[in-house]
C-alpha cells in the first residue's frame, strides 16, 4: 500500500480515539521516531501500535492467513497494546469465532463476490466487530483493521474513512482540517492529483478544489507548472 494512504488511514483512525496528530506529525512519528511538540505520549504510542498492527495484517493478507480467533487477538494486542488490558480475554468468544467464519467464508468464494462483494463483506464484519465490543477499548479501531486486512488480501483500496470535525472553534479565516491535511499532503507528495487527494481524504473532488481554491487565495499553496506535469509548493 502507498505510504501516504496509509499513514492517512492511521492517523484517521486514530484520530476517531482522540489522537490530534495531523497526517506530517505522524509521518515523522513512523518514519523516524520524531515526537511533536504538545502531543501527549499516549495518543503518540497509540499511532505508533496502529502502524505495527497494519504491518501484521498486511501480511497477513499477503500470506492469505486462515482467519481464527487466534490471529484476531494477536492483531488485536498490537492495535491495542497502549490500552494495557489483556486483548487474549474478549466479552464474547463465540462472537468472535462467528466474525472468524464469516470473514473465512467471504474469503473462500472471492471469485464469485468479485470486489463489491467483497466489500460489502468486509463492511459487514467492521459492523459485527463493533456490535460485539469484544475488549474495554479501541473496537472501532480493530474494526476498521479487520475490514480493510480483507480488502487488501484481495488487492482492493482500503477504506479510508474522513477523520472526525474538530468541536474546538477557530477563527474562521484559519484553513479547517481538511485544508491542513491537504498540505500535509502535498507536502510530501506534490504531485498528487486532486482526485488521489480526494480519495485520501474521503472527500468529494470538489471538495478538495474549494480547498485548494482557498488555500491559494491565503498565499499557503501554489501550483508550479501546468495542471498536467505540474506539481504543488507548499508555502508555510
Amino acid at each position: 500500500m502507498d505510504k501516504t494512504k496509509l499513514y492517512t488511514l492511521i492517523t484517521n483512525s486514530t484520530a476517531r480515539e482522540g489522537s490530534t496528530l495531523t497526517l506530517a506529525q505522524n509521518t515523522r512519528l513512523l518514519d523516524h521516531g520524531v515526537s511533536s511538540e504538545g502531543k501527549t505520549i499516549a495518543e503518540q504510542l497509540l499511532n505508533l501500535d496502529m502502524k505495527a498492527a497494519y504491518d501484521a495484517a498486511i501480511k497477513d493478507a499477503e500470506g492469505h492467513q486462515v482467519w481464527s480467533a487466534y490471529r484476531i487477538k494477536l492483531l488485536a494486542a498490537k492495535a491495542l497494546k497502549s490500552y494495557g488490558f489483556d486483548c487474549d480475554r474478549v466479552s464474547d468468544e463465540a462472537a468472535l469465532q462467528a466474525i472468524c467464519h464469516e470473514a473465512n467464508e467471504a474469503r473462500m468464494h472471492a471469485r464469485t463476490l468479485k470486489d463489491e462483494g467483497l466489500k460489502q463483506a468486509a463492511k459487514a464484519i467492521q459492523n459485527k466487530v463493533q456490535e460485539a465490543n469484544l475488549w474495554p477499548k479501541g473496537n472501532g479501531l480493530v474494526a476498521g483493521l479487520l475490514m480493510n486486512m480483507i480488502l487488501i488480501e484481495f488487492g482492493i483500496e482500503p477504506k479510508i474513512s474522513a477523520a472526525p470535525k474538530a468541536e474546538a472553534t477557530v477563527p474562521k479565516d484559519l484553513p479547517i482540517k481538511n485544508s491542513t491535511r491537504i498540505l500535509d499532503i502535498l507536502s510530501l507528495h506534490p504531485r498528487y492529483t486532486t482526485a488521489e487527494l480526494a480519495e485520501i481524504l474521503g472527500i468529494s473532488a470538489k471538495g478538495v478544489e474549494k480547498h485548494i481554491a482557498k488555500l491559494k487565495q491565503t498565499g499557503a499553496l501554489l501550483r508550479v507548472g501546468p495542471d498536467k506535469g505540474g506539481h504543488w509548493l507548499v508555502k508555510r
